[in-house]
């Protein structure tokens, strides 16, 4: 689990505050609309962690569709120990709610922008349909 873990701050904060805190932050975003999450997670975190969040959940999400921690280590851009991590969180099941919460229609969506990914070099059709999502 630390594995996953940024820094942070040395400051102690009780545990029933932060806890409390944490509620409330998971409830304002449950009732944000596309547009607003979309504000919240551009401004709140950075270019960096909008890139490290996008790419573990696509490892997870392909772990789920029985892709190797090879394949995912190179399709998604990640080193092969960091994949191997990720897998051996998927198999203990760590990801078990996150992955049951999420319709399956969305998990195809954004796989299918990460298969395009895996084309990327070889097909211009790929590229091509890869461009206009960006785009679009």
């Amino acid at each position: 689990y630390n594995f996953f873990m940024t820094h942070v701050s040395q400051k102690k904060v009780e545990a029933i505050d932060f806890k409390q805190a944490e509620k409330q932050l998971v409830k304002l975003i449950s009732k944000l609309e596309t547009h607003g999450a979309t504000h919240f997670i551009n401004e709140l975190f950075t270019e960096a962690e909008r890139i490290m969040f996008t790419k573990r959940f696509a490892a997870i999400l392909m772990f789920q569709q029985n892709y190797s921690p090879y394949k995912v280590s190179n399709t998604v851009g990640i080193s092969l120990s960091t994949s191997q991590h990720y897998y051996k969180s998927y198999v203990e099941g760590q990801f078990d709610k996150l992955l049951a919460c999420i319709p399956k229609k969305q998990k195809s969506e954004f796989l299918s922008i990460v298969q395009d990914f895996m084309l990327f070099e070889i097909s211009a059709k790929a590229r091509a349909r890869l461009l206009k999502r960006a785009l679009g």
